[in-house]
């Protein structure tokens, strides 16, 4: 389902192209992103569908028949998939260098867009980044805001996350990094967050859910988006559009707030949830819209282990997983441990996933699998 900018009586403008009016033949999603006016689909057969906007071809790009993605991400003129192995595909606009992918970039797990910049992390846990900042001055687009410039301590992030003009990344301690535009504090780190589980960045704001699934957001509030409901619990997940914001809760339902419906701009809608919107399994906003996965029943909000197994050479545990989430497996000599030994993360694909420590097990170990 699809709500907000771009609704089949909307004519034509700045910020409506069709991107919600999701097609009649678009069936089996695993994973929806939205973009400035467009959207995007991957399908459980790994392929891709695209509706609105494809001025710059960001709806139109993926070779037919193609069948092997695993995660995506839309920019404002772009758009950014990764194939099964580990390597990233772009197209759409290319004027800020979108589609200039870095040399021999490979074991790539997630990736994410924003307006004019992409991110991508590696199994290893660092990041790269490739767009608007690295070639902006080149093209006389002033300033830099440096939302490519990874910072160079960088390390062990689980998740990224691409808004307007900066960057977001979450570490495995639970702690955040920010760098870019800085125009309302969105690049800086407001003192006592921890224990993030899951981050998001709009236009200009940001959004993160915490452990226990409340929300926190900070940044640019001209829309109320950094208001987070004073009684919003049980969040599983979050998505941050362009000056609004998406919160799924633990039982199928969601919560909206930011533009949408009052001020001098921007309302479309996108912060109206529809009536008895429910059993939605996963969320996503662009600038201007919103998007919501239907299922039979409520999102899985435990990951399930099956058929473990150890011996002498190694343990291993398959973890039911989902697309556009990444998954590693760690161990440690006691449940009690503050050091987990973390094997390099991999993506999810919608079913069952291996995880295997090839290490000799020894006397005791204790493991963990963990999704982000």
């Amino acid at each position: 389902m699809a709500w907000g900018a771009g609704k089949a009586t909307d004519a034509p403008d700045f910020y409506s192209a069709g991107q919600s009016v999701v097609p009649a033949n678009l069936t089996n999603a695993v994973l929806l992103v939205g973009g400035w006016r467009h959207s995007l689909a991957l399908k459980t057969d790994r392929t891709l569908q695209a509706w609105g906007d494809d001025s710059a071809g960001q709806s139109d790009f993926f070779p037919a028949g193609q069948s092997n993605y695993v995660a995506i991400g839309c920019g404002q003129l772009h758009s950014v998939a990764l194939n099964s192995n580990g390597i990233p595909v772009t197209a759409g606009d290319n004027l800020f260098s979108q589609q200039e992918i870095p040399t021999n970039l490979s074991n790539v797990v997630a990736v994410a867009a924003g307006f004019y910049h992409s991110l991508a992390l590696r199994k290893d846990g660092t990041v790269i980044a490739w767009g608007m900042s690295t070639n902006a001055s080149a093209i006389g687009v002033d300033p830099n805001y440096g939302q490519t410039s990874i910072p160079a301590d960088l390390s062990n992030v689980v998740s990224i996350a691409a808004g307007g003009w900066h960057s977001l990344a979450l570490r495995d301690n639970g702690t955040l990094r920010a760098w870019g535009r800085d125009s309302n504090g969105q690049a800086e780190i407001p003192a006592g967050i921890s224990n993030v589980v899951a981050i998001s960045a709009g236009a200009s704001h940001n959004l993160i859910l915490t452990s226990d699934g409340r929300v926190t957001a900070w940044g640019y509030n001209f829309y109320g988006q950094t208001n987070v409901p004073p009684d919003l619990s049980n969040v599983v997940a979050i998505a941050a559009g362009g000056w609004h914001n998406l919160a799924l809760k633990n039982d199928g339902t969601v919560v909206a707030w930011g533009a949408g419906s009052a001020g001098p701009t921007l309302v479309y809608g996108q912060n109206s949830v529809p009536p008895g919107l429910s059993n939605v399994v996963q969320i996503a906003a662009g600038l201007a819209h919103s998007l919501a996965l239907i299922d039979s029943a409520p999102p899985l909000t435990r990951s399930s282990l099956v058929h473990p197994s150890m011996t002498s050479a190694g343990f291993g545990v398959s973890v039911i997983t989902r697309f556009g989430h990444v998954y590693r497996i760690e161990s440690a000599g006691s449940p009690a441990s503050t050091t987990w030994n973390a094997l390099p993360l991999q993506f999810g694909l919608d079913g069952e996933l291996r995880l295997i420590d090839p290490a000799p097990t020894g006397p005791q170990r204790f493991y963990r699998a963990r999704k982000w």
